[in-house]
């Protein structure tokens, strides 16, 4: 446990705090997994990254504690084979008990997730003298709520929870998950005894803003807090990455453990900035929000009946008044503008500039994004006036809703239905109406100076002869608020992948996550455990076509795709775009069409499945896939001997964040090429040729028909971040080391 591992850089200088006794268990326990399990060798790279693990989470904060300067954060890059997920799992549960913490696993992935729980941590617990209390964690909704199903199957309820008449396979349906629970089906949506419809489950699941929680009735046996008091006396619980940011954003706590009271892993942290992105991202249509802010002054005054109170609040229907007259005067607004653009200002393709913004789409459907994320100065004020009065409601339901959860009605059947309906009610308007506290917030004032700014963008559609529009906002630099959520609050954590560096440094992921701005984060790069040099060759073909030529470059790698590829065994043919792949796959024979497997025309498993048994049968088969089959494939053996990679996967800027971001970048001096397309290109490169060797008895070729890497100066740092395979030049006969 003494060792620092490999390439490992901080900027901390924090005291040794791993104890003794937690090296000794840990020793320990490394020494029953090699006696226990069979093939388990915990490598130089494994011991390393333990070794790290345990020390982040020996410098681990009590709750309300200062910062430390991330002295308490890690970040670790851990090729295939390295073994990571033991590595964090083992030094992670000796230190969690030892500290009394929980260890919580996020990942990106549902197959690492089970993984986990039905291989990784039950080995864990098999050699610990006291295994391990282990859940996994999903999002409430996935459970059922039981005041809303005996509602809706309640027929005297009546349309007041249904949203449509029920027919009669929905209410037969009803019933037998009212019988089924809590006594053979734990309420649990994954483990239904029969199908339920998307648009049934939404009326039976666990929601927040129509939960009473702890005034409930049926809170003893309902499903989502009995998994949430099972969270609180786990000693590991897994996972995923959205439900984490979900919970930061609720403030944290509220279904997974607090981040003052957990040691974090996030594995598969490569997704983490984009998923972050995703959590902060608002939208509100404006024309279907009229509607339901209408409905509120009504709403609130039959509860005032229910309540005996007769008094109409003029304050509500001024407020509803005023959030509706700024949705219609923004949509408006937006409409007249749209009027006003000659009919070629829109186009399917490009861009155009307009007076206030820049479109893309037709009169049907279109896109207009604000550049820099400044909207125009006639947005503001309906803005303002919108977010304040929606605050106010907001306030008011809120208020209306504790009266609702705290009033008691004795055994009277019917006001008890009544005052339920209420509630849920309530429930759904203060969320539609947060919704617009959130957006409007965004649009009512402009962006601080020197900050990262928000994306603003509006989209139009008509359906029905009637135009619709929404606003939707989103930052675009997810590091200021990764630092405000979590960095701050978190006891510790450490970050891992097998792909987190680019270009040979973390700097573009620690800059993006708010790393970067704590210098104590420590980074560790391992080696990969393979011999990489002697198992994979880089093979980088003469090409006459530049990537940029669709055309020419389609058509050489239809001439040269039969040529590289083996007449058996698996490969793995990977695209940047969808039409460039169903150009290819096109314009090959017959005879290679049918050995090909497209990704989109069938389920991944089942095309997964398909070639695994045309290579068991000694069958050529090649998977034709776009960038989700560059990671989380793992393809052993003869089922992946060839990686082909059609050309540098670098980013096309064509979304609203992605256009604002790079504008930022240039407005700061900067260049969006060098500072995300390259290092962005260079993950995903990498990940791609990762594909190939997935063992230490693997062998195989990474194929990549771009003449960029040679020819260009940023293809010699695009060529190193490589794995360190053979580098061959087939056409010139050229033999090299990367």
């Amino acid at each position: 446990m003494e060792g620092s591992g490999q390439n490992s850089t901080s900027s901390g200088n924090s005291p040794e705090t791993l104890f003794e006794e937690e090296k000794q268990e840990i020793r320990v326990l490394l020494d029953r997994l090699s006696r226990t399990l069979p093939g388990f060798a915990a490598r130089p790279g494994q011991r390393a990254m333990i070794a790290e693990v345990a020390r982040t989470f020996s410098r681990c904060r009590e709750e309300g504690e200062p910062s430390k300067d991330g002295q308490n954060l890690s970040v670790i890059q851990g090729p295939t084979g390295t073994g990571k997920t033991m590595a964090y799992l083992l030094a992670g549960i000796v230190l969690a008990r030892s500290r009394k913490k929980t260890l919580l696993v996020s990942t990106a992935t549902v197959s690492l997730q089970e993984q986990l729980v039905t291989k990784d941590i039950p080995q864990l617990a098999s050699v610990l003298d006291n295994p391990p209390v282990y859940e996994l964690a999903k999002g409430r909704g996935r459970y059922l709520c039981e005041r809303n199903l005996l509602s809706l199957t309640d027929l005297q309820a009546g349309n007041a929870f249904w949203k449509h008449p029920p027919s009669a396979s929905e209410l037969d349906l009803l019933d037998r998950l009212r019988g089924d629970f809590p006594d053979s089906w734990d309420g649990d949506r994954d483990h239904l005894p029969v199908s339920v419809p998307d648009s049934l489950w939404s009326l039976i699941q666990n929601q927040g803003t129509s939960c009473t929680g702890k005034r409930c009735p049926l809170y003893s046996r309902c499903p989502f807090f009995l998994k949430k008091e099972a969270f609180s006396r786990a000693d590991i619980v897994v996972a995923n990455h959205d439900l984490v940011l979900s919970d930061l954003v609720l403030g944290g706590g509220i279904l997974l453990p607090s981040p003052e009271k957990s040691l974090l892993v996030f594995d598969e942290a490569h997704h983490l900035p984009g998923k972050s992105l995703s959590h902060f991202r608002e939208s509100l249509d404006l024309e279907g929000l009229a509607p339901w802010i209408e409905r509120i002054p009504g709403l609130l005054e039959r509860i005032s009946a229910f309540f005996d109170v007769r008094e109409r609040d003029k304050t509500v229907q001024a407020q509803a008044e005023a959030l509706t007259n700024s949705l219609m005067t923004l949509g408006t607004w937006l409409e007249e503008h749209w009027e006003g653009k000659p009919a070629g200002s829109f186009s399917s393709e490009t861009e155009q500039d307009g007076a206030n913004g820049i479109f893309r789409g037709s009169r049907e459907q279109s896109l207009w994004r604000f550049p820099g994320g400044k909207f125009p100065d006639a947005m503001i004020d309906p803005s303002r006036i919108g977010a304040s009065a929606a605050r106010v409601l907001a306030e008011r339901l809120q208020l209306e809703r504790d009266k609702l959860a705290e009033a008691t009605t004795g055994s009277d059947v019917r006001r008890n239905r009544e005052r339920d309906a209420f509630f849920l009610d309530v429930g759904v308007h203060l969320e539609k109406t947060l919704d617009a506290v959130r957006l409007l917030s965004l649009y009512e004032k402009v962006d601080p100076e020197g900050k990262a700014p928000f994306a603003r963008w509006a989209t139009m559609w008509k359906e029905s002869g009637t135009f619709s529009h929404r606003l939707e906002a989103s930052p675009v630099w997810p590091a200021t608020l990764l630092e405000e959520v979590l960095w701050r609050r978190v006891s510790a954590c450490c970050l891992t992948s097998a792909t987190l560096m680019s270009l040979g440094s973390f700097k573009s992921f620690s800059s993006r996550c708010g790393l970067s701005m704590l210098p104590g984060v420590s980074f560790l790069s391992l080696d990969s455990p393979f011999p990489l040099d002697r198992q994979g060759v880089l093979s980088l073909p003469v090409m006459r076509s530049d990537p940029t030529d669709f055309e020419s470059h389609t058509r050489e790698i239809v001439e040269s795709l039969p040529a590289v590829l083996s007449p058996t065994g698996g490969a793995l043919v990977l695209f940047s775009s969808r039409r460039q792949m169903e150009a290819v796959r096109k314009g090959l024979s017959p005879e290679w069409q049918n050995r090909v497997l497209v990704q989109g025309e069938r389920s991944r498993k089942d095309i997964l499945a398909l070639h695994e048994q045309r290579v068991r049968a000694g069958e050529a088969s090649v998977l034709f896939g776009l960038s989700s089959f560059s990671e989380g494939l793992d393809l052993k053996g003869e089922l992946c001997t060839h990686v082909v990679i059609a050309k540098i996967p670098f980013p096309v800027p064509t979304e609203p964040v992605e256009e604002t971001l790079s504008e930022w970048i240039r407005s700061r001096g900067g260049d969006p090429f060098r500072e995300i397309a390259l290092p962005e290109a260079g993950l995903r490169l990498v990940q791609a040729a990762g594909r190939l060797i997935r063992s230490e008895t693997d062998r195989g070729i990474v194929t990549i028909f771009d003449k960029r890497l040679l020819e260009k100066n940023y293809g010699v740092h695009l060529l190193r971040s490589l794995p360190p395979f053979r580098l061959e030049r087939p056409d010139s006969g050229k033999k090299s080391n990367t």
